[in-house]
């Protein structure tokens, strides 16, 4: 146990989200990796979390960063914290006209999103989009929170309707300095590590892709960065190597498999009547291809 420093003011959600993805990835600075952040915030801000709390969270020594018994004890409930308030932040921005439409959109999708949005806009579907990782978007069509989602494949779609699975090609972006000729490229023996989503975003197919690149001669060495924006940033700093969707923005890799991507809706006792899901779902498989 150690001192109590309790402070009101304290952004505890910030906090809690340093504390959690340090005990994922127990060590420090991957766990920085993942946040987009450099290493002595997340630090300091997990030490700030323990004074707060009056309680030691983790083991630090020369074996690395272990979960106390405490911490090992809350974690749970900060995980659930951490969902419920982007839960509660989701609803209350996607709060809208009944006759719209609330769609999911996973991350990945990037560049294609805005014209499949305004393809839809032009056909007179008014939608409220919602932008995030593949496994709550599911989560969030489960439980009444959206109309329809389309989430990366393979995933669980357990109690849901799930549509064709769509190919979409996959590039990809070399570092700026990288001036590398002709337009295939190959990943054999590339030093620097290809920059992607939280695994926690669609753990089946963040799998597929870091065996696909090993089978293609890399490494497998992945830099998760939670938004496009920050993975933009993290490329163009030169850090890793970039997946994209529109071919000239990257090169063909042999072995880079296609996004896999598929359109999920409620079952029909589940939908609400006034969206007609069939057409719905059809316009966004087309939309994609």
């Amino acid at each position: 146990m150690i001192a109590n420093g309790y402070h009101p003011s304290m952004d505890l959600v910030r906090h809690l989200r340093f504390f959690t993805t340090v005990a994922e990835h127990r060590h420090f600075g991957h766990a920085a990796v993942a946040l987009g952040m450099t290493q002595p915030p997340v630090s300091q801000g997990v030490q700030r979390l323990e004074r707060h709390l009056g309680q030691r969270l983790f083991h630090r020594d020369a074996r690395g960063v272990r979960l106390t018994e405490v911490g090992n004890a809350l974690l749970p409930a900060a995980q659930q914290l951490l969902q419920d308030s982007e839960r509660l932040v989701g609803s209350a921005r996607r709060w809208q006209a009944v006759h719209q439409v609330r769609l999911g959109l996973p991350t990945d999708l990037e560049h294609a999103v805005p014209r499949l949005l305004a393809a839809l806009a032009d056909e007179g579907w008014s939608m409220a989009p919602s932008v995030g990782g593949s496994t709550g978007l599911l989560e969030r069509v489960r439980s009444g929170e959206l109309d329809v989602a389309m989430a990366r494949h393979p995933a669980v779609v357990d109690g849901l309707d799930a549509g064709t699975v769509v190919n979409l090609p996959t590039y990809l972006a070399l570092p700026p300095n990288d001036h590398a000729d002709g337009d295939t490229f190959e990943l054999l023996g590339h030093p620097l590590p290809v920059i992607v989503p939280p695994r926690r975003h669609a753990p089946a197919a963040h799998d597929q892709l870091v065996d696909a690149l090993r089978r293609a001669g890399h490494s497998g060495t992945v830099l998760e960065v939670e938004t496009h924006l920050e993975r933009q940033a993290w490329h163009a700093a030169g850090h890793g190597l970039l997946p994209v969707l529109d071919p000239r923005l990257g090169r063909t890799v042999r072995g880079l498999p296609p996004l896999r991507v598929r359109v999920v809706a409620p079952v029909p006792s589940d939908r609400r009547p006034e969206i007609d899901h069939a057409a719905l779902t059809g316009r966004l498989e087309r939309a994609l291809r």
